[in-house]
C-alpha cells in the first residue's frame, strides 16, 4: 500500500482509551465508515464451512475508534468462549487495538480449535521488521494513533509474554498480497464448550429459523418442500436454503437437498 495522506481521526474520545499497540508501518488513511466492517469467522466443527458473522453494527471508525475496538474485542473473545475458549479478554483487546496500524482495512478474524486459536489478518501495510515488533518500545504508531493507543510498541510483547506464561504462542505472518496476520494459540486445552452468555451475534430472520427447523426435521430436504410447508415461492426457499449454506448451518448434497451440521445445531440449542 503506497503512502496517503496523514489520516483525519476523530476529536471525541479521550486519549489513551484503549489499550495495546503492536508495531506495524505507519497507518495512512482511516477508511470512511462505507469500507469493509470486519468479519469473524467461527470454525465450530472439522469438516464444515465457518460461521461467517459481518460486524455491520459496529460503530464507524471515524465516528468512536475506541469504541469500536472495544466492541470488536468484547464480541470476538464472548465468541472464543462459546467455543470453549481460554484466551484472556486482554489478549483480544490488544490485538483489536493493533488494527489502527492497519488502518482496520480488510479486518478478518478467524476462530479455530474450540476457541483457543484465533487470528487476526489485514489489508495494511503489514509489518516489515517482524522481531523488532515483538520487541517493547519498537513502533510506528502516530500521533493521531496516540489519541487512541498507548503507542509504545508495547501491545504485541505484552500478548506474546502473557501466552508464554499460559504455555501458548504468538505467530506474525505476511497476508497474501498486502497485511499482517497475527495468530495467538493456547496449547493442550480440552474441549469444554462453555454456554454462551447470550445469543449468537448471528442472528437469523423468523423464516430463516423456520428453514432451518424443517432442514432438521425433514432432512434431507429441499426448497420445494421448504416451500410447501411455509407457503412461500420456490425460489425464496432456495434463497434461505443458500443463505443457511453459506453461513454453515446445512450442507448441500449431490441432490441438491439440505441437511443440518453441527454448527446449525448448536446455534438452534442457544436460540431455542
Amino acid at each position: 500500500m503506497t503512502a496517503e495522506k496523514p489520516p483525519h481521526r476523530p476529536s471525541s474520545g479521550p486519549a489513551g482509551a484503549s489499550t495495546g499497540a503492536g508495531l506495524a508501518a505507519p497507518a495512512t488513511q482511516v477508511p470512511s465508515a462505507d469500507d469493509d466492517r470486519p468479519r469473524i469467522a467461527v470454525y465450530a466443527a472439522p469438516l464444515t464451512p465457518p460461521l461467517v458473522i459481518p460486524m455491520d453494527d459496529l460503530p464507524p471508525i471515524d465516528e468512536h475508534l475506541p469504541t469500536l475496538i472495544e466492541t470488536l474485542a468484547t464480541r470476538t473473545y464472548d465468541l472464543a468462549r462459546e467455543q470453549g475458549g481460554q484466551l484472556p479478554l486482554d489478549v483480544f483487546r490488544e490485538l483489536a487495538a493493533n488494527l489502527v496500524h492497519a488502518s482496520f482495512r480488510g479486518v478478518v478474524i478467524t476462530i479455530l480449535d474450540h476457541g483457543n486459536t484465533v487470528r487476526f489478518s489485514d489489508r495494511g501495510p503489514g509489518i516489515p521488521d517482524k522481531d523488532a515488533a515483538l520487541r517493547p518500545g519498537f513502533t510506528s504508531a502516530d500521533s493521531p494513533s496516540k489519541r487512541f493507543i498507548r503507542g509504545v510498541g508495547s501491545g504485541l510483547p505484552l500478548i506474546r509474554q502473557t501466552l508464554a506464561d499460559l504455555d501458548g504462542e504468538l505467530e506474525i505472518d505476511d497476508n497474501l498480497g498486502q497485511g499482517t496476520v497475527v495468530t495467538v494459540r493456547l496449547h493442550g486445552r480440552p474441549n469444554i464448550r462453555l454456554a454462551p452468555a447470550a445469543l449468537p451475534s448471528y442472528n437469523l430472520s423468523e423464516r430463516q429459523l423456520k428453514t432451518l427447523l424443517l432442514a432438521v426435521e425433514l432432512a434431507p430436504v429441499g426448497p420445494t418442500r421448504i416451500a410447501e410447508e411455509l407457503g412461500v415461492s420456490t425460489s425464496t426457499a432456495y434463497r434461505d436454503l443458500v443463505f443457511l449454506e453459506d453461513a454453515g448451518f446445512v450442507t448441500s448434497e449431490e441432490t441438491g437437498r439440505r441437511t443440518v451440521t453441527d454448527v446449525g445445531l448448536a446455534y438452534l440449542d442457544v436460540v431455542l
